[in-house]
């Protein structure tokens, strides 16, 4: 958990800063994380991180472009060498806010002020609304939140006036699949997946937006916004009924791969663990050089730091029960003996 004063030392940071540059992970617990800094100091530009699992060298060029006095890193896990000593060089003070557990070496993380909320973990989305606790920001933290699996505890209020949105007597996993919310998380997460041009414009209207209806709502600005959730819903539904068809009830492990434009790992491993909680879901994306993988169960953290450890230029990491990875095409075989193996 993040304590008062070390929220209060996170909000001296944005209160100073009069041309944030805002790096957030690109799912939506990151999105509303930014959103609501953002939206509550009333400035700053944001930019989606989509390099895995570090914030890499090439976002350098965002920095040159926008030539931000400070710099917030939200919701990511690892951060390169290569970037804060670029950061180091133009004297831009860096904030870094996260929930993962990280194995950026102590000599980097030393060159930011670095706010971490393990061993809790309370996702970065409840950090940033507990900086300022802004009541017409409370529906993007709830969106944030569920879309990480995590109640909140003002989840209860927001049940209270908002009933028809969200039960706060479910769980957070179990909100996110079956409630309006949880459609809205979905929603945002593949608006995320979008152009960087759509993106943008679905930022700006984010920005302005009252409540949580406003997503629901189809006029000029959310047409782009509706049409891209329901190609990428159609998609993805496709997807789990594929898996679901291909699936023996028998095994302990739903392994399922596919291909493509768009990569939906996260998502399609969370339906599926919702309708198999007693499986450990492996959803891998293939791609030309590189395997993306999502795995959910009991123990994913473990049983993913064990399947990557011989392989070489392998990544992975996450929460307990919910964790990414990346292989190389060369090695996904390998990745699946290992597998085998491990819950043989």
């Amino acid at each position: 958990m993040i304590l008062p004063k070390q929220l209060k030392e996170i909000r001296a940071h944005l209160e100073a800063s009069q041309n944030p540059l805002f790096f957030f992970d690109n799912d939506v617990d990151g999105l509303c994380a930014f959103l609501i800094l953002q939206r509550t100091i009333g400035r700053g530009r944001g930019v989606a991180i989509k390099s895995f699992p570090d914030l890499k060298e090439q976002y350098l060029k965002k920095v040159e472009e926008l030539n931000p006095d400070s710099i917030f890193i939200l919701d990511k896990p690892e951060l390169s060498k290569e970037f804060i000593e670029g950061v180091e060089e133009k004297g831009i003070p860096v904030t870094w806010i996260d929930h993962h557990e990280t194995k950026t070496p102590k000599e980097i993380i030393e060159k930011t002020s670095y706010f971490n909320s393990l061993p809790s973990a309370e996702p970065t989305t409840y950090i940033a609304q507990k900086i300022f606790n802004r009541q017409e920001d409370q529906w993007l933290a709830i969106i944030g939140c569920i879309g990480d699996v995590y109640m909140p505890d003002f989840a209860e209020k927001f049940s209270e006036e908002n009933p028809e949105l969200l039960n706060s007597q479910l769980s957070a996993f179990d909100a996110l699949h079956s409630s309006e919310i949880g459609k809205m998380v979905r929603m945002l997460n593949f608006g995320l997946m979008d152009s960087t041009t759509n993106v943008v414009k679905l930022i700006k209207y984010l920005f302005k937006a009252k409540n949580a209806y406003d997503l629901l709502e189809e006029n000029q600005y959310t047409k782009q916004f509706q049409k891209r959730y329901s190609q990428l819903n159609e998609f993805y539904n496709k997807q789990i009924n594929k898996a679901e068809a291909n699936f023996n009830p028998k095994s302990t492990v739903l392994f399922f791969s596919y291909s493509g434009e768009t990569s939906m790992s996260s998502e399609i491993a969370n339906k599926l663990y919702y309708n198999h909680k007693d499986k450990l879901i492996i959803v891998a994306f293939k791609r030309p050089e590189k395997i993306n993988i999502s795995i959910r169960g009991e123990n994913a953290l473990k049983i993913t730091k064990e399947a990557i450890k011989d392989i070489d230029g392998a990544t992975g990491g996450g929460h307990e029960n919910a964790t990414g990875a990346m292989v190389p095409i060369d090695d996904f075989e390998r990745f699946k003996e290992n597998i085998n193996q491990i819950t043989a």
